[in-house]
């Protein structure tokens, strides 16, 4: 049969003339691609299996590559095996890793075109990265040339090759052959998600990719987990005090099935959660500890090395963002990428009333407040970082004024308080943008809240926020507020706010409190009553 006829036959068959193997997602178009290649190299059957002979494996085994076999896989028979292929391609000369690497990933693909995709989940060669949490790029005028589209078409600017690259993409395809978990350590703005994101694009672009929504929607997957799934964990920390958290033995489940986890941390989040606790104190990160273990570890640095700063040097031609990044010498590079010098200036020389907006979301979120601030939390803590005169003469919109300037894009790329929307033109909170809320965590962590805060934080928190709002509580020494958000967490039935109810009332010495709780059917206030003599007065 004449090239021109066979391309005939495989259009028919295929829809495709010339199809790549990028474009391949059946065993008819995989027979015919490879049937094609054969071809386009003037071998016949015969000619392959000679060919064939004269190979080996990498081991120094001797391939072979039989005309019955090679009829089944150019009439498309049966799915061939791997070293099948391999022998193919490489009778065809196509040799090495790198040059055989898209051929095997399509026999993949058609290999597990079966499996069903996980509610939610979209290709991993699908994926954007703007919704997996990589921080967007600064806007800046580009150079004259430049095409003014090209940075719409982008959401993001080049990627610098860094030097862990390798590494990481090492550890997600081990993961990839057997489960796992990876687990990228850095501090806001390194490049971490975005270095994580190109590795699991290069390395598994054929797999499903499942970003859920919180720990609730992690752990139903975990019940009925699918193999080929990467999940997306950014910001793992953010799951993990999730209300109900993630149980280790739900991670492993997942990895045993076949799944492969990946996310991010930042470093402080990370030492608290796997550092053993004194003796006798309590251990609130025991799930945590045994759920970190599983992580193959990989930790980004904060600055750019030699190496690093000469790519972005020969990219910085391509987009002019780069070329700022790398000339502005008071920060590093990704972190001016990300605006998160500017974030810093527009909070310490705001105007009053905004400053004491943000730093009222960013005290919050220090003490344990992870969702969304509602307008009504500002509006009621922002009064106490203002003065008395302040307070008095504010002006007629001053709040409507202070929200303006705190969601105001920098750079085109973030703002100090990014609005989270509950519908089309409505905005359910305000969340302090990372980069900013790592720097208060710094900067602030000698600062107690005020007390009009911690009273707006009572009435206007999630209730996913209690545990960690009452736990703050009481390591800041306010046991009113501690008692108030652990009486909240009882009322809904979590049996340890119970038991520290007990503790506080007995500290506390409101005996007659912790009595009517005993005999309300109470058991940890009835253990703390037993124990007192009989006349605590």
């Amino acid at each position: 049969m004449s090239g021109r006829h066979h391309r005939t036959r495989t259009a028919l068959r295929t829809g495709v003339v010339g199809m790549e193997p990028g474009e391949i997602e059946t065993l008819d178009q995989l027979a015919d691609a490879l049937d094609q290649l054969r071809r386009d190299r003037n071998l016949s059957l015969q000619g392959l299996a000679d060919a064939a002979q004269k190979l080996t494996t990498p081991g120094g085994r001797q391939r072979a590559l039989p005309r019955s076999t090679a009829s089944h896989l150019k009439n498309a028979k049966s799915l061939p095996q791997r070293e099948t292929v391999e022998t193919w391609l490489a009778a065809c000369g196509v040799l090495g890793e790198e040059a055989q690497r898209p051929w095997l990933r399509a026999l993949d693909r058609v290999a597990n075109s079966h499996q069903q995709r996980p509610p939610g989940a979209v290709r991993v060669r699908d994926a954007r990265p703007r919704v997996l949490g990589v921080h967007a790029a600064i806007q800046v005028d580009q150079t004259a040339g430049h095409d003014p589209a090209s940075s719409g078409r982008n959401e993001l600017p080049p990627y610098v090759p860094r030097d862990f690259d390798a590494d990481l993409r090492t550890k997600i395809t081990l993961a990839g052959q057997q489960g796992g978990f990876v687990l990228v350590i850095g501090d806001s703005s390194v490049g971490k998600t975005r270095g994580l994101f190109e590795a699991v694009h290069t390395v598994l672009p054929d797999w499903w990719l499942l970003h859920p929504s919180g720990a609730d929607v992690l752990r139903e997957f975990a019940g009925h987990p699918a193999g080929r799934t990467v999940v997306w964990l950014d910001e793992l920390q953010d799951y993990l005090d999730f209300h109900g958290g993630v149980p280790a033995g739900a991670l492993r489940a997942m990895i045993e099935a076949g799944v492969v986890l990946v996310a991010t941390c930042w470093p402080g989040e990370y030492t608290r959660r796997v550092a053993l606790p004194a003796r006798d104190e309590p251990d609130p990160y025991a799930n945590d500890r045994r759920l970190l273990d599983l992580a193959s570890v990989l930790t980004v640095p904060g600055t750019l090395s030699t190496d690093e700063r000469r790519r972005a040097e020969d990219l910085a031609h391509t987009d002019r963002r780069i070329r700022v990044a790398l000339d502005t010498p008071d920060a590093g590079f990704t972190q001016v990428m990300a605006a998160g010098p500017e974030l810093i200036r527009r909070w310490e020389h705001a105007p009053p009333y905004a400053k004491a907006v943000i730093t009222a979301v960013l005290d919050a979120r220090r003490v344990g407040a992870h969702a969304p601030l509602t307008r009504a939390y500002i509006e009621a803590a922002a009064p106490g970082y203002l003065t008395d005169q302040q307070q008095a003469t504010p002006p007629p919109r001053w709040l409507d004024d202070a929200l303006a300037y705190a969601t105001e894009l920098l750079h085109g790329a973030t703002c100090t308080l990014c609005p989270v929307a509950a519908g089309m033109g409505i905005i359910t909170g305000y969340q302090a943008a990372d980069y900013l809320h790592q720097h208060a965590l710094r900067t602030r962590r000698t600062e107690h809240l005020p007390d009009i805060a911690w009273h707006a934080l009572l009435s206007h928190h999630h209730p996913d926020d209690t545990h960690l709002l009452a736990d703050n509580a009481m390591r800041s020494g306010r046991v009113h507020e501690a008692f108030t958000l652990f009486q909240q967490l009882a009322r809904n039935g979590a049996p340890f706010a119970a038991s520290r109810l007990a503790d506080l009332l007995a500290e506390r010495g409101d005996f007659d409190q912790l009595r009517e709780r005993a005999d309300d059917g109470d058991p940890y206030a009835a253990d703390r009553v037993a124990g007192l003599p009989a006349d605590p007065e």
